[in-house]
């Protein structure tokens, strides 16, 4: 297996940016989250165009003044499913599209990478190399799967019909002018495990040291680049490892752990509260089989799987996990699907569990973070959460951006706790 070179982390400018391309419904969403499992900031270009295409914005006018009206919705907001419409039916209107709303995308991501601490950042765009947004790349990852694959994702995430589905397929033409352009491919026709293993392999690969300086890319005006003749973003070879060290996956320096100093949370209980390892799978498929009132503990592959699509925050005492918190970010919004302590003694470590993550939060540019807690939950927890800061908050009265994400992953029985993370708001109006 190759290793990554041992190096610092660079600086600002020299963040090692991936852009992750390929057509609708071949799964660069579940890629890039992948990604961020592995410590990388991750920002969708489709989440930053519902952004700049806010009632209002310069990019609002100037899609009303080119489509007309009749892509608003009753409030005046861009009624994006007959914009879809209009423009994947007429590739002129399609070309028109873009050159409005790239420009605005390319200066928001570059804003939102200047204030990135991680060292690593993916964008993933399906027109990333037609926005001209892979000049700032140090690799470019290609994620394919088979046709038919992809129609039938298409057809069950965006409820279109078959014909509906092959047509937006079809606008977005073929992948293979840009699959010479990629440094690494992932096929994600298969089973999960084998995207996990694809992504975890290139992961390792990664030379820090090799990232470019950015700072005229970050700096510069964001107009329309040409990108007649786009060209491969050539990367040095990784180091292989040398045969008398057997090959074993590392996680790269920059996302190792840090423990966290034993404590004790307003109880005569110690915890210890830090991220999840893959050393703590096997506990940590205890612990959600108690949330969950299962009789047997999760799978491997399927506390594998867990681990991948979530970040765990666990509070241990006596080697077993007494609570834990799982989030993820996406648009802004730092969203717990799981929230649980065994007892009301291991309650206390929740506030902490979530501190925890909203620091990572803001890290992210987060402006919110959002719990979601079942109705029937212990009052020890919610006694808690409560004491963290959260609200109750219903979904309507989300911001709209922060309400696609809640209605997105809410489920029956659930209640919305919410807490703001920053005054200064990205998705205020431009």
């Amino acid at each position: 297996m190759r290793r990554r070179a041992k190096t610092s982390e660079p600086d600002m400018e020299n963040i090692y940016l991936i852009g992750l391309i390929g057509n609708i419904g071949s799964g660069k969403s579940t890629v890039r989250k992948m990604l961020e499992q592995h410590g990388a900031r991750g920002l969708d270009a489709d989440a930053l165009a519902h952004v700049i295409m806010q009632r209002g914005t310069p990019t609002w006018r100037a899609l009303v003044e080119t489509f007309g009206a009749e892509i608003l919705t009753h409030n005046g907001r861009i009624n994006r499913r007959a914009l879809g419409a209009r423009v994947f039916a007429d590739p002129d209107a399609l070309k028109k599209l873009e050159t409005l709303t790239h420009p605005a995308v390319r200066a928001l991501t570059k804003q939102i990478l200047r204030d990135t601490p991680q060292p690593v950042a993916v964008i993933e765009a399906i027109k990333l190399v037609e926005a001209g947004m892979h000049y700032g790349c140090d690799a470019l990852w290609a994620v394919t799967c088979a046709p038919e694959i992809a129609i039938a994702r298409i057809r069950a995430s965006r409820g279109l019909s078959d014909s509906d589905a092959r047509a937006r397929l079809a606008a977005q033409g073929s992948l293979d002018s840009k699959l010479a352009l990629a440094n690494v491919v992932i096929d994600n026709s298969g089973d999960e495990a084998a995207t996990v293993a694809q992504v975890e392999r290139e992961w390792q690969a990664i030379q820090l040291g090799t990232a470019r300086n950015k700072r005229d890319w970050f700096f510069a005006s964001d107009v329309n680049i040409p990108v007649a003749s786009p060209q491969r973003i050539e990367m040095p070879p990784a180091p292989i490892a040398q045969p008398s060290q057997p090959a074993q996956m590392v996680t790269p320096a920059f996302t190792n752990e840090t423990q966290l100093p034993l404590e004790t949370i307003k109880t005569s209980r110690v915890f210890e509260t830090r991220r999840t390892r893959r050393s703590d799978l096997a506990t940590l498929a205890v612990a959600i089989a108690q949330r969950e009132h299962r009789p047997q503990p999760l799978s491997h592959e399927e506390s594998l799987k867990r681990f991948g699509e979530r970040g765990y925050r666990i509070a241990l005492a006596d080697g077993r996990i007494v609570a834990f918190a799982a989030w993820e970010a996406e648009n802004l919004v730092a969203t717990v699907r799981e929230i649980w302590a065994e007892s009301a003694d291991a309650a206390p470590a929740l506030p902490k569990l979530v501190a925890l993550i909203e620091d990572e939060a803001r890290a992210l540019l987060c402006e919110v973070a959002l719990l979601l807690i079942e109705a029937d939950a212990p009052t020890f927890v919610l006694e808690h959460v409560r004491a963290a800061g959260y609200l109750p908050q219903e979904l309507q009265a989300l911001h709209p951006l922060w309400r696609q994400v809640a209605h997105d992953r809410l489920q029956a029985g659930q209640v919305i706790w919410s807490k703001r993370l920053r005054e200064d708001l990205l998705t205020k109006p431009f």
